[in-house]
């Protein structure tokens, strides 16, 4: 993702602040899954600390999302695991897990990856494809049975 993040900690939660879409996650500390959680487009997920790394296991995610930025589909049985740790103050590695018996024939694990931390602040960030009404009637005008 290019754009920023924020994540925010206190002892009870992780809180994860996205700049797009302008989503969150709320992120208990050592809590169980919620029972029969039904599905979110973030997942019910929990946290727990190994050591000085973050593992956040996630489950009910609507079937609708994509597992990464490539669009991977998924079932109603995924379990995504992800780690991230903080090797120095200028760093965050991040890896990611995902089990899903009805997709995957073994569980995928990715390579870890190392981001940079900066000090930007979060800003609103939108769509603005539809301040143009022009493009916007062109489509209605072009669409099905037309």
């Amino acid at each position: 993702m290019p754009y920023p993040f924020q994540i925010i900690q206190n002892k009870n939660y992780v809180l994860i602040l996205n700049e797009y879409p302008g989503t969150f996650r709320i992120i208990p500390i050592d809590a169980a899954h919620g029972i029969d959680a039904d599905p979110t487009w973030m997942g019910d997920s929990v946290g727990s600390w190994e050591g000085d790394t973050l593992v956040i296991d996630t489950i009910s995610l609507d079937e609708r999302t994509w597992i990464n930025q490539s669009g991977w589909f998924h079932s109603d049985q995924v379990h995504v695991i992800e780690r991230l740790r903080r090797p120095s103050m200028n760093y965050l590695e991040y890896q990611y897990t995902v089990e899903d018996a009805k997709v995957l024939t073994k569980p995928w694990t990715s390579a870890w990856r190392t981001y940079s931390l900066g000090k930007e602040d979060l800003t609103e960030n939108f769509c603005t494809n539809n301040e143009n009404v022009e493009q916007l009637e062109k489509l209605r005008d072009a669409g099905p049975g037309k």
